[in-house]
């Protein structure tokens, strides 16, 4: 029987209900579970958390995820390997925001990090008001209505 990433990683809307859809990528389980609880705390009610990478690509694809909050070191398939591939193929329409979050503290991880186009990078532990803030920041400059694009900045 061949069951979807999202039916083995259950916490999703129905695809009829517009929400954004948001995907949390992190090998540690506690840290997947606080991220979402901060999220739906905030008011984000489609996230669905995943701790092995190699079901990332499948899963941000079936989706249409919104959003990734990506961590960085992670065994089989690390971080950076999700958002190079992420940036390379098509696997969601228009501006995708990937939020990468890590413990390492090197500018070289910063520095790669964005050179594969990650949208934002943040330093573990994430404080939750700044997370919550930051994920409406980008979800809002997914579907065009953020401030700066406004104004035309």
């Amino acid at each position: 029987m061949n069951t979807s990433v999202a039916a083995r990683h259950p916490g999703t809307l129905a695809p009829s209900v517009p929400a954004d859809r948001i995907v949390i990528v992190d090998d540690e389980p506690i840290i997947v579970d606080a991220l979402t609880g901060v999220l739906r705390q905030a008011g984000f009610d489609d996230v669905v958390g995943l701790t092995d990478s190699r079901d990332a690509l499948d899963l941000i694809a079936e989706i249409d995820a919104d959003l990734v909050i990506l961590d960085l070191m992670m065994p089989h398939v690390d971080g950076y390997q999700v958002l190079a591939a992420l940036r390379a193929r098509e696997v969601t329409r228009g501006y995708l925001p990937i939020l990468v979050t890590t413990a390492d503290t090197s500018p070289e991880a910063r520095a790669l990090a964005l050179a594969l186009e990650a949208t934002e990078v943040l330093v573990k532990p994430v404080g939750p008001r700044y997370l919550a803030r930051l994920a409406r920041d980008l979800l809002d400059l997914r579907h065009g209505a953020h401030p700066a694009l406004a104004s035309g900045v």
